[in-house]
Order: C-alpha cells, then sequence, then structure tokens
C-alpha cells in the first residue's frame, strides 16, 4: 500500500491563500492605514495595494513593511515551536506566513530603494540619506531575503517527500498569491494599473523566490521524516472563502476609516 502523503488541493489553497493575505492586511492594514490613524490623520481609501491617508510621513511609510517585519518574524516563532503530526497544516500555515511577510519586507526594501519609488525611497528621502547608506541598506535586504529562502527550504524539507511533493506546494501557494492579489485589485477604480503595478508585484514578483526553495528543501528531507498529508479541512477552506470574500469586498474598491 502506497503511504506516501498526498496533500489536499483545496486544503493547499486555502492555507497559501490565508497566508498570503496575512501580508496583504499585515502591510496596508495594520502598517500604513494603523500609522496613519495612530498620527491623527484618517485614512482616505484603504485598499489591497495602496492607502491614501490624510497626513504624510517617514512613519507612515514604513510602518507597512515594518509590521511585515514583525509578523514574519513571530511566525518564525511559532513555527520553531510548533511540531508533531497533528500540526502538519497548522505548520505549513505558520511556515507560509513567514515567507510571505519577510519575503515582502527584504524584497520591497531592495526594489523600492534601487528604484528610488515606494516606501523607503519616500522615508529616506525624507531624512536626506545618503547614497552609501541606502546601498548598504539593499545589500541588506538581498541577505534578508536570501536567509529566508534558507528558513523556508528547511521548513519545506518535511514536506519534500515524495519527491515533487514541495515543489506542488509552493506552485500552488504561489499561484493562489497571485490569484487572490489579481482577483481583488480587479475591483479597485483603476483595475489594471492596480494589478499590473501594485497586485503583481507585491504577490508573485517579490514572493518568486518561493519557487526556488523546493529543489534545496529536497536535499533536506528524509522519508522517515515526512510530515503527514495535507488533508481535505473545512474549517481551513470555509476560514479562506470568508478571507477572500472580505478582502475582495472591502479592500478592492477600497473603504475609507475617518475618526
Amino acid at each position: 500500500m502506497d503511504s506516501s502523503p498526498h496533500d489536499n488541493l483545496a486544503t493547499t489553497i486555502a492555507i497559501g491563500l490565508l497566508a498570503y493575505v496575512s501580508a496583504d492586511v499585515a502591510h496596508h492594514a495594520l502598517g500604513h492605514a494603523g500609522a496613519c490613524l495612530a498620527s491623527g490623520g484618517s485614512v482616505v481609501s484603504l485598499s489591497s495595494v495602496f492607502v491614501e491617508c490624510t497626513l504624510h510621513g517617514a512613519a507612515i511609510d514604513l510602518a507597512g513593511p515594518f509590521l511585515n517585519l514583525i509578523l514574519g518574524l513571530a511566525a518564525v516563532l511559532v513555527v520553531r515551536s510548533t511540531g508533531g503530526p497533528s500540526r502538519s497544516t497548522r505548520r505549513l500555515f505558520w511556515l507560509l506566513v513567514a515567507g510571505f511577510n519577510l519575503l515582502w519586507f527584504s524584497g520591497q526594501l531592495v526594489f523600492s530603494l534601487a528604484s528610488r519609488t515606494d516606501d523607503w525611497a519616500w522615508a529616506l528621502e525624507r531624512f536626506g540619506v545618503p547614497g552609501p547608506v541606502r546601498l548598504g541598506l539593499i545589500a541588506a535586504g538581498i541577505l534578508a531575503y536570501v536567509a529566508t529562502l534558507r528558513f523556508l527550504a528547511s521548513g519545506l524539507a518535511p514536506y519534500a517527500h515524495p519527491p515533487g511533493r514541495a515543489a506542488r506546494i509552493v506552485w500552488t501557494v504561489w499561484l493562489t498569491a497571485g490569484a487572490t492579489a489579481c482577483a481583488t485589485a480587479a475591483l479597485d477604480p483603476h483595475p489594471v494599473a492596480a494589478i499590473l503595478h501594485h497586485a503583481l508585484p507585491q504577490s508573485v514578483v517579490v514572493s518568486a523566490g518561493l519557487l526556488l526553495v523546493s529543489r534545496r528543501a529536497a536535499r533536506r528531507s528524509f522519508p522517515g521524516e515526512a510530515a503527514p498529508a495535507i488533508g481535505h479541512s473545512v474549517p481551513w477552506i470555509a476560514s479562506a472563502a470568508l478571507v477572500a470574500f472580505a478582502s475582495i469586498l472591502l479592500l478592492g474598491p477600497g473603504v475609507a476609516i475617518v475618526f
């Protein structure tokens, strides 16, 4: 009898969707919008791709990426403390939460400073940070991105048996992230620009490193340490459906928050 794990596709999609949305909400809602309100401003529009605040400042610009960093590191701690056969699904979720958040943080750091656009570039311009410091931060972002990939490869090793299993998981969650981001941004007042300039870069581009970790995970995998199969889970699937519906309905067109 074949005892190799066979992961349920619907549950895997649900885990990937929830993990990606955690990064989107941390960046835009908790980060930018939260800093806007904490600074005494009002959120003119909070969407899945942009936050418009009545105030401007470096703290608001950097709150988004740093919320990704905080949530990502918290997820790393959860992964390191989570084990056992009965926690295979939960462990994969927290591993992906760490991945999406830390790849967003480090990938955006590199892109923003290299292109001189978006959160980091705006904040550093306000502080008048010199060129050498900018280059140093770009290097730090690259190192952080590589370190995240190494962590993900190690964490995915138990999901790399039988051969091809880890690759199926990462491709599934990566495509799920892109589909979720695009479906939400499709309700933006300017959907084409929202998808091409924001949704795709923040979902499939910054997390493209996920596609590189499955081979390294396979080299670290041992059949006797294989994680149990991701089974069909109604709670995970239902939670993902509710979150996707709320994300598309609210963050797609954008909401205003005024106190």
